[in-house]
């Protein structure tokens, strides 16, 4: 199966390049715009033209489509950029996809739901509070007219990170390092997942496409631990033998841009496939944050 991922030097996009490329089941190709290492393809994909040549040159089977803009503060900030590449590039590609026969795999997000009623089911009405959740949502809309594409819901993403506020779970080790006061949310219930799990899941998923399963429509993935930015900051604490003594808890919703209370992701779709995740919470983000204790 030859695969194609897009966003392959972002957060997600390294740690799914990296499992399926390691798989002798696929044969894989990552495109990158800002990083552009040499095992990645410079593509820009506002870029009709130029998305057009790389998809009939690579002929994949599968486009997972990782790029995206993917914090909601600069989403509301720069709406027509966020919105250019969530929905606009995403439309292009999932129809140049469909011209060559191509699955197109849409990663999107938890946030498209308001948090009001989790857990939430595949099934639910979205309802996003920010425009990041809005233009993920319209992203969907728009690959999910094909019926071969399908779509992966995510919440909030850690892994193997170039440097810590790379993800906001990870900025957590640094908060807790300076050891200066400081506040944090403790409204918000959030599911920390490790992207390295989501390649693993992902992979599972390619498997079964090669053994004839088919996909279609919209699945969910999800880390199993609910927390606030605050617990999770004790969480780490633990897992890297540090203090936190010095972070405070705001029980109260304080965010620039709205944030939904819970979107909790039921991810039975997946798991009743016999898809699954390996370690707990605690053991993979040691491991992440490893290379960064002591700096």
């Amino acid at each position: 199966m030859k695969i194609l991922i897009t966003g392959a030097s972002g957060l997600l996009g390294r740690s799914v390049f990296k499992q399926l490329y390691s798989n002798p089941a696929f044969t894989v190709a990552g495109t990158a715009f800002s990083r552009v290492d040499e095992n990645l393809i410079h593509l820009d994909l506002s870029d009709s033209d130029a998305v057009k040549t790389c998809l009939q040159e690579i002929k994949p089977d599968v486009v997972i489509h990782c790029a995206a803009e993917r914090w909601p503060d600069r989403c509301a900030e720069n709406p027509d950029t966020a919105w250019q590449l969530n929905v606009s590039s995403t439309e292009l590609l999932a129809k140049q996809c469909s011209e060559i026969d191509a699955q197109l795999v849409y990663i999107s997000t938890d946030y498209v739901f308001d948090g009001t009623a989790a857990p939430y089911s595949s099934d639910d009405t979205p309802n996003p509070v920010n425009f990041y959740g809005r233009s993920k949502r319209a992203g969907e809309e728009v690959v999910l007219k094909y019926a071969n594409h399908w779509v992966l819901r995510l919440p909030w993403l850690f892994g193997p990170v170039a440097y810590l506020e790379e993800s906001g779970i990870t900025a957590l080790l640094d908060t807790l390092r300076e050891q200066k006061p400081v506040t944090l949310d403790h409204w918000a219930v959030r599911f920390p997942t490790s992207v390295e799990e989501v390649a693993e899941v992902l992979e599972q998923c390619l498997l079964k496409i090669c053994c004839n399963t088919k996909f279609e429509g919209i699945y969910q993935w999800s880390g199993d631990t609910a927390c606030t930015r605050y617990e999770l900051a004790h969480i780490i604490a633990e897992a890297c033998e540090l203090r936190a003594d010095h972070i405070s808890a705001d029980s109260e919703p304080n965010f620039s841009v709205p944030r939904p209370y819970n979107c909790q992701l039921d991810k039975s779709r997946l798991t009743d496939l016999g898809i699954q995740g390996k370690e707990p919470l605690q053991q993979q983000l040691a491991r992440n944050l490893k290379t960064f204790i002591g700096n």
